[in-house]
């Protein structure tokens, strides 16, 4: 079976990762595609060196030339689905659905950000099937929901085991350092050259944590490399110098997400409600701040706060009873479209 994966962001590679490898095991031809942004090709180069993918289109800020550039690389992938003969077409998001409509190609579209409204209803109509989880209450035919998050497709404990080994690559030690994830044009609303983010900083350093940082945007590396640990994609193993921090601030939502599954609190800067997020926030493993006064009263209380093992205790407690392997998930839908 001519199986075609089309990867958009970095979290798309770990998302399908784990039944990539396991469909190539099974002797499925497995078919890779991405759209080259960011630090994309680093991480595919990194991680699926095993595989020859292919890079379709670009990727572009202003929104007229998004859907320009979408309805270009739908005319490419129609002409690659068509050459190599693919038999089932597995995305997160909307971004091959017009190219595999077309083509007739079952096409499963997994999902978890009903926010993102025109992606999200894009890829609901020309799917065969819309997959997210039941957080998100849009129903319609084409919807299957299951329980937890996307993220436990590469974070559950069937396939993460947090070392703690990693640390001494960066000499860093389990609680004496924060990490921060700073998302390019995604978080607060920075004025005077990103001085939120250095306000941040020093306030931790004051603290006397060491601070490591994983930077989208490049421009900021040259300021902040005197008080920062800056890594460099590809990281070999970034979660679990995220599960033994003290805390994380994050502007990207699925970070965010990621470290409250590890069982480590979360300042989450992007400012956006998504519905995702509301059960980890219910539960007090992140904490939404919207303005740098809000960022500096939960560094505070995070720094003092011993309720650390309880977020630990109530997050494993939902992995091991109610939220599902999303790895499973994944697979259970390959396979009853095969």
């Amino acid at each position: 079976m001519n199986i075609l994966f089309d990867l958009n962001h970095p979290v798309d590679v770990n998302f399908f990762k784990q039944v990539i490898f396991l469909l190539k095991s099974q002797e499925h031809n497995v078919i890779i595609t991405y759209r080259p942004r960011g630090k994309l090709q680093k991480i595919i180069d990194y991680e699926l060196s095993d595989f020859n993918c292919t890079p379709i289109g670009g990727h572009y800020k202003v929104f007229v030339f998004k859907v320009l550039g979408q309805l270009y690389r739908d005319v490419i992938m129609c002409k690659f689905q068509r050459k190599n003969k693919i038999d089932l077409s597995v995305c997160f998001g909307s971004t091959n659905a017009i190219s595999s409509w077309l083509n007739n190609i079952p096409y499963l579209a997994f999902d978890d950000d009903i926010e993102y409204k025109i992606p999200f209803y894009h890829a609901n109509i020309f799917s065969t099937r819309h997959i997210m989880p039941d957080r998100i209450t849009f129903t319609n035919s084409k919807t299957h929901k299951y329980k937890g998050f996307k993220e436990l497709a590469y974070l559950h404990p069937n396939y993460f085991t947090p070392k703690e080994t990693e640390l001494a690559k960066y000499g860093i030690k389990e609680n004496y350092y924060v990490f921060i994830r700073e998302i390019a044009n995604v978080s607060l609303n920075y004025k005077k050259e990103n001085k939120c983010i250095r306000d941040i900083i020093k306030a931790l350093k004051l603290k006397g944590y060491q601070i490591v940082i994983s930077l989208e945007d490049e421009n900021l590396e040259k300021s902040l490399k005197d008080d920062c640990i800056i890594l460099e994609e590809p990281v070999t193993d970034i979660y679990s110098i995220i599960k033994f921090s003290k805390f994380v601030i994050s502007s990207g939502d699925t970070m965010a997400r990621e470290a409250c599954l590890l069982g480590t609190p979360c300042i989450y800067t992007g400012g956006r409600e998504m519905v995702m997020n509301s059960e980890l926030i219910e539960m007090g493993a992140m904490f939404k701040a919207d303005d740098l006064k809000n960022v500096i009263e939960q560094i505070d209380v995070l720094s003092i706060s011993k309720t650390r093992s309880d977020i630990e205790r109530q997050i494993n407690h939902m992995i091991r009873t109610t939220w599902e392997d999303t790895t499973s998930v994944i697979l259970k839908h390959i396979r009853s479209c095969s």
